[in-house]
């Protein structure tokens, strides 16, 4: 599409999100990707491609909002006029706000287009889209948008233009954002959409020398690499969205001295970090390389057990990780519950789990909280008497100390294996991968200094979980100790026989 000498060509992102129909759209990336130059573009694509009436008047109107008015004319309302000049496409009138658009096509039909532009700081700025019949509104900057506001503006989609005039061919909501930080609002969204809601987010503007070679399958020249205020270096992503418009030290220039919060949210497209303790893998864990681009699907093979990683309490978990032939530890599935004993765990979550087509015909071994061996007061049973019960072997993991979970896990994270990841996870572990990203965290005390030891929150005990597991396949699934000494374990397939 060409406006006013410029040529807007989208990036394959930017074309998903704009053949997208769903009544919701968040494209979120890196500053400078070109979000704001394409949304513009959507809204006049579909003010044009909105069917005409009997007069051949296409009409439409938009809300264009951002937290601040002042904001918004620095930066949304300058890239409209500079694609979609006043005096070309329309009239800009001021003291309404709007850009009223009134252009004729060459079909002869005319596109009479408002475009409504407004600032909302707070909720009390719901009340000021009230009585707006609209077509469809752009957030702007989602991530400084109230929910409230946010679901505001849906309520007042769909309402125009009237049925006398054909009604609207499509209304919706487009947003676009920086990400936004860990455990707000807007992140449980983005990880978790309405089903009427589509997510679109852009690559990251820089990589690391690692990341860099994964995906371009060379290296690069390392002169070309730049420090941030931590003495990492960077590599500008070749791939990296609207780079053919920016000027070629765009990104170079930003990285210098920065801060690991910047970088992570404005050049690395990641969400920004809470004001509680720092994520435990913070140093170790990488989306980017330890997560599998599809699902991943378990080899059925005696010599390649699956080890179920299970934490206890009334809280189970479970995580299923395997070692595969090219010799990576692959986190396969995840389990978790409220609330609940394990056995109503293992009868109602894990048996089912592996009663699934891709499980039949593998062999399992469980490796427990070690706390699991210890007797109940009543009944004199353990949970590890359960899971025997249930069929499986066991095998109990080298330690429960804190340090030594997490150590072994981050070994694994920092490993590699033929120059791939010695650890990687199915993308459909999306509690564990919280948890990786953000959500296992150490804790901050009463001081507010970081302690040693991780919170225990809702997504430790899947990484307690994945930690006994790892514990277990590393230290190799042919020994362990069970109840008295040591003792040779053989892993066996649990048929579907011993559930009942």
């Amino acid at each position: 599409m060409a406006e006013n000498g410029h040529i807007f060509n989208p990036t394959p992102v930017m074309w998903d999100f704009m053949q997208s129909n769903n009544f919701v759209r968040v494209m979120y990336g890196p500053v400078g990707s070109g979000k704001s130059v394409c949304c513009i573009h959507e809204l006049f694509k579909r003010a044009m491609q909105q069917a005409p009436n009997d007069e051949g008047k296409r009409k439409t109107r938009f809300l264009i909002v951002r937290n601040t008015w002042d904001q918004l004319r620095s930066t949304v309302q300058k890239t409209a006029f500079d694609w979609f000049p006043p005096g070309v496409w329309g009239n800009w009138k001021i003291s309404d706000k709007t850009f009223y658009m009134d252009h004729l096509l060459p079909d002869g039909t005319r596109v009479m287009s408002e475009f409504i532009y407004m600032g909302m700081d707070d909720s009390t700025d719901v009340k000021k889209v009230l009585s707006l019949e609209l077509t469809g509104c752009y957030g702007n900057e989602m991530r400084e948008l109230r929910p409230d506001i946010v679901d505001g503006l849906l309520m007042r989609l769909r309402r125009y233009p009237s049925k006398k005039d054909g009604g609207p061919s499509w209304s919706g909501a487009i947003f676009d954002t920086n990400p936004p930080d860990e455990s707000t609002w807007l992140q449980e969204r983005l990880e978790n959409p309405p089903e009427n809601w589509d997510i679109y987010k852009q690559p990251p503007a820089i990589l690391s020398l690692e990341e860099y070679t994964n995906q371009e399958g060379h290296e690069p020249d390392y002169d070309a690499g730049i420090y941030d205020s931590e003495g990492i270096r960077w590599y500008v992503n070749p791939r990296a969205d609207n780079l053919e418009n920016l000027d070629p030290e765009y990104y170079r220039a930003l990285v210098p001295g920065k801060s690991v919060d910047y970088i992570r949210v404005y050049l690395r497209a990641l969400y920004g970090r809470s004001l509680s303790g720092l994520p435990v893998y913070d140093k170790s864990f990488n989306e980017n390389f330890h997560v599998a681009d599809n699902n991943l699907i378990p080899l059925k093979s005696p010599e390649h057990p699956i080890i179920i990683g299970q934490d206890l309490g009334r809280t189970p978990a479970a995580v299923l990780i395997q070692r595969n032939a090219h010799g990576q530890l692959v986190v396969l599935d995840e389990l978790n519950s409220v609330n609940m004993g394990i056995e109503t765990f293992i009868n109602t979550k894990l048996m089912p789990l592996l009663s699934r087509d891709e499980y039949l015909g593998c062999t399992f071994v469980v490796a427990p909280d070690p706390a699991g061996w210890a007797k109940q007061q009543i009944g004199e049973i353990s949970p590890v008497d359960v899971i025997k019960r249930a069929g499986f072997k066991v095998v109990r993991p080298v330690s429960n100390t804190p340090e030594v979970r997490v150590e072994a896990v981050e070994r694994v994270l920092l490993r590699h294996v033929d120059g791939k990841p010695a650890f990687v996870v199915n993308p459909r572990c999306k509690e564990l991968l919280k948890g990786f990203r953000y959500g296992y965290r150490y804790k901050l005390n009463r001081q507010g200094r970081q302690d040693d030891t991780p919170d225990k929150n809702e997504w430790s005990h899947g990484a307690d979980a994945c930690q006994y597991a790892v514990m277990v396949a590393e230290a190799g699934v042919s020994g362990g100790v069970l109840n008295r000494g040591p003792r040779t374990v053989v892993p066996a397939a649990v048929s579907s026989s011993a559930w009942t």
